[in-house]
């Protein structure tokens, strides 16, 4: 029961919204699947209602009810995706909108926002996109080899980046902008293995700061100031 429940709590939307759906169950199928795995509706009228009310909050018109997934587009199925995962109290994003266009990227994204807000939702929002994250999150953890190196809120990471790493990634978001200039920093050296890591700093054949004064240990991660965490020996001093 207590795996159960967990399961029902934390809900996933996939960063394909074509391969992650069952092209042989129509829209109402797919929707309806976690209610009634979960036991949250019973089938029939109650979960009819349910699958309309879900369509309705996440902007999906009832006509595509007897629908399939390769009958829409990539925005109404992530739409889909968004709709069967809205009943948990943590909702996992695993890049959900890099295999969308431009202007769909931008409705779903004001989506899950809506939603988060509306709905008191928690999210973790997974991402290689920064500018979204910024427009997306509350509290930020910048990760480099599976280990996090960086962790602050929004606003303070993009205007206080410690990390040379979150700084590199910040230096190649594009700025509308012509009259702003901004030096771009380039990484150079290979990325290493995840595999059998040495117990060093895992930034270090591409760190442009580093110095005799980073050899030993990886680094943990350090509250540098207050909410802002930095695995770097550079930045903690």
């Amino acid at each position: 029961p207590a795996l159960r429940k967990c399961r029902r709590d934390i809900q996933m939307i996939f960063q394909d919204p074509f391969a992650s759906l069952d092209p042989r169950k129509t829209v109402s199928q797919i929707i309806s699947e976690p209610l009634l795995i979960h036991k949250l509706v019973r089938r029939g009228p109650e979960c009819e209602k349910r699958v309309l009310e879900l369509m309705d909050i996440v902007g999906l018109a009832h006509r595509w009810y007897n629908t399939y997934p390769h009958q829409l587009d990539g925005g109404r199925r992530q739409r889909i995706g968004i709709a069967r995962a809205l009943d948990p109290k943590l909702m996992i994003c695993d890049e959900p909108v890099s295999a969308l266009d431009v202007s769909i990227q931008a409705q779903i994204l004001n989506l899950l926002k809506d939603l988060q807000e509306e709905r008191n939702l928690t999210c973790i929002f997974i991402t290689h996109d920064l500018s979204v994250v910024h427009h997306f999150s509350d509290e930020i953890a910048v990760m480099y080899l599976g280990h996090v190196v960086e962790k602050a809120p929004a606003e303070e990471l993009f205007q206080r980046p410690l990390h040379p790493y979150t700084r590199a990634l910040l230096s190649a978001i594009p700025i509308p902008d012509l009259s702003v200039r901004r030096s771009r920093i380039i990484l150079k050296g290979e990325v290493s293995s995840p595999i059998g890591l040495p117990d060093e700093c895992r930034f270090k054949s591409r760190c442009y700061e580093y110095s005799q004064a980073c050899e030993g240990r990886e680094p943990e991660l350090v509250e540098v100031s207050p909410n802002h965490f930095a695995a770097c020996r550079c930045c903690a001093k």
